[in-house]
């Protein structure tokens, strides 16, 4: 392993006014070693944003500038923030969270898995597959007027694949109707892939509708949910969330 591998940790980002959130895994580096990732794409960013001259770039990678890459695509995420994404071939690549769609002021954070074929923002992107690497995702409960803050994740915290479709710049989440047992949470959960079915849907050969089955919310034993007490959600700071994952 390179570095120390963070399955369990997250590092949460406070902000004034906080939405729902997912968590992407604490560090990419254990999924280069895992999946035998290939990193040029996230090397050439380091570069570019460190203004590396072209020669040093060709030289090698500028350790502090890959650092402070690895260290943007760490912990909390929120909607237009920067995620790393698995694209075909096993290329790590950075995308921003969230498809800009004309006409609408908020990005698009997630696709509805029942009308993706359909909806014209999404039907071009149905070829355009990839993963996104995570730990764990943040909804509200409603209760009431009132919102209280659940964490879901998998019972042994490993990290898990979000499906994703992206665009060369942006990405998206899809989302599905939820596993009974966080049901009570929300209306929505995003689609997560199983091990066996990762390279299946990165295939670019394997056409869409070859894929839907694949895509569905999770046997209910295999999440794990965590609500933290009330005291820890401020009325004022609760009023502000959104909803991660829309009905």
């Amino acid at each position: 392993m390179v570095h120390q591998t963070r399955y369990d940790l997250i590092i949460t980002q406070v902000t004034k006014n906080m939405c729902s959130r997912f968590d992407l895994n604490s560090d990419i580096r254990a999924f280069q070693v895992h999946l035998g990732l290939d990193m040029k794409d996230i090397h050439r960013r380091a570069m570019r944003d460190a203004q590396t001259p072209v020669a040093d770039q060709e030289d090698g990678v500028d350790e502090d500038a890959l650092e402070a890459a690895f260290e943007s695509l760490t912990g909390t995420r929120r909607p237009t923030d920067p995620i790393a994404v698995i694209m075909p071939g096993k290329k790590a690549a950075i995308r921003s969270w969230g498809l800009s769609a004309s006409g609408l002021d908020k990005p698009l954070i997630n696709a509805r898995l029942e009308t993706l074929a359909e909806k014209p923002t999404f039907r071009p992107l149905l070829d355009q597959r990839c993963l996104i690497p995570a730990t764990g995702w943040y909804e509200w409960r409603k209760d009431g007027k009132g919102k209280h803050k659940n964490r879901i994740t998998l019972p042994d915290h490993q990290p898990f694949f979000f499906a994703g479709l992206e665009n060369g710049r942006e990405a998206t989440i899809i989302t599905c109707a939820p596993s009974g047992s966080i049901a009570h949470i929300h209306s929505r959960m995003p689609v997560v892939l199983g091990p066996n079915h990762l390279e299946y849907w990165l295939d670019p050969m394997v056409g869409f509708h070859d894929l839907r089955e694949l895509l569905g919310p999770l046997p209910d034993h295999v999440l794990a949910w965590h609500e933290e007490p009330p005291e820890t959600n401020k009325s004022a700071r609760a009023r502000d969330q959104i909803d991660l994952f829309s009905k």
